[in-house]
């Protein structure tokens, strides 16, 4: 891990690329490490609600976003963040607002941006930005229902050396044993922020255009940046086996529970037919 000042075990948004499956449970192990592990919310896309990582983030209240207008957004910020983030005493609320990572959807990206005259990125995907607004506007005191502001934004580029990126099976089946990861930290005050949400979206598109820079700098010195030193991390492995056998509980139950509903919705089926 690099940082650029000590991590502080208070409330903050951490906006993080997103490489591969993978980047989750590291995440997890990075939390757990600054014993923050308990004290996460998440921002989860809405089309994984009912996965077998979907089901245990409803379990945990985490918040689920889909696209919509900014008004929507914002009312269901409210919501959720009133009865939820603060009332529970939660410290890190990890998001991923590059959140597409199959190559088909990075080529979509990419277009897009292209359309849009805005960075085209390679090594990462370029960001969303109206949950990200939504959530800044109210963590820094602009939506009123809330009882409290958050000072710090973390901002944290994830970084794989080896033959590939870390997807969920890998960390599963205990394939990775080649593959080191790396990450930078940096903390941003969201008081320095720009006010307008244009310029709170090109806030974003310069982060990720510098996580860009950073990975690309990385790939060939082996720095994100110039002279930094990194701390290595070290995880109980009895921390990690719980982490693997409860992983395998709730996929073996999702799983299960959805081929019990494939079984019934065979047999109301072949009752009408």
């Amino acid at each position: 891990v690099q940082r650029e000042r000590p991590v502080q075990r208070k409330r903050a948004m951490v906006l993080v690329n997103h490489q591969d499956s993978g980047d989750v449970p590291i995440m997890m192990c990075i939390g757990s490490y600054f014993s923050l592990a308990h004290n996460t919310s998440w921002i989860v896309d809405e089309m994984f609600k009912w996965t077998p990582f979907g089901v245990p983030s409803q379990w945990h209240n985490d918040f689920f976003s889909r696209e919509g207008n900014k008004e929507v957004v914002i009312k269901r910020i409210k919501k959720h963040f009133s009865t939820t983030y603060f009332e529970r005493g939660l410290k890190w609320l990890i998001f991923f607002p590059g959140g597409r990572i199959s190559e088909e959807q990075r080529r979509e990206a990419r277009n897009w941006a292209t359309r849009n005259n805005l960075p085209v990125l390679y090594n990462c995907c370029l960001p969303r930005t109206t949950a990200f607004v939504a959530i800044t506007q109210a963590f820094r005191g602009e939506v009123k229902e809330l009882p409290e502001q958050v000072e710090d934004i973390i901002d944290v580029t994830l970084m794989y050396k080896g033959p590939r990126d870390l997807c969920m099976s890998d960390i599963l089946m205990g394939s990775y044993r080649n593959t080191e990861v790396y990450a930078n930290f940096r903390t941003f005050k969201m008081a320095d922020l720009p006010k307008e949400e244009a310029d709170l979206q090109t806030w974003l598109y310069d982060r990720y255009q510098e996580k860009e820079d950073m990975i690309t700098r990385f790939k060939e010195n082996g720095q994100f940046t110039e002279g930094a030193s990194f701390t290595q991390l070290h995880q109980s492995k009895g921390r990690l086996l719980g982490s693997l056998v409860f992983w395998y509980i709730t996929a073996f139950f999702v799983y299960d529970f959805y081929k019990s509903m494939y079984g019934h919705l065979l047999s109301l089926a072949s009752g009408f037919l």
